[in-house]
Parts: C-alpha cells; sequence; structure tokens
C-alpha cells in the first residue's frame, strides 16, 4: 500500500466527552467534538517506511478532520484537547 503524507493510516473511537479547541487567526475559538485517535502519515523517508503520528479527528462544520489535514486544507490553526470531566 502507498502512502501520502497526511494519510490515515488506523482510527481508534475516542471515548465521548473529549473535545478540541479550535482557533483560527483573527476568528473566535470554536470547540469540535473529537470523534477518534487517528495515526496519520507525517513523514516519508523512503519507499519502504513512514513515519506516523497519533493525532485527534474531530468535527468540523460537518466533515471530519485531523489537525494537520485542516491545515493544509483550510489554513492555519491552533488548538489545544480538552479531556472529558470525570
Amino acid at each position: 500500500m502507498r502512502y501520502t503524507r497526511r494519510s490515515v493510516v488506523s482510527l481508534t473511537p475516542a471515548e465521548p466527552g473529549w473535545d478540541l479547541e479550535l482557533t483560527r487567526p483573527g476568528a473566535e475559538a470554536i470547540l469540535c467534538p473529537v470523534i477518534g485517535w487517528a495515526v496519520v502519515v507525517v513523514d516519508l523517508p523512503s519507499a519502504e517506511e513512514a513515519e506516523t503520528a497519533i493525532e485527534p479527528a474531530f468535527v468540523y462544520e460537518g466533515a471530519v478532520f485531523t489537525p494537520g489535514e485542516f491545515a493544509h486544507t483550510i489554513g492555519e490553526l491552533e488548538y489545544a484537547l480538552i479531556e472529558p470531566e470525570d
């Protein structure tokens, strides 16, 4: 299987209650629900290996993004994960 940067290799559901506070330059912060944890390709040093990271998968305006895909598709962002309250 060929991978590209920002490819989601696997996705695991998140427990209810996780949120992502998303801040775009010049805009107010919004709260987006985290629906899962994605293993995402962040670099491809060679054809045989891929470097990955775990990123939150969240819903923004009806679409699912990871922070890397959001920044690539829509623009810069800052975000903070908010853990579920006990």
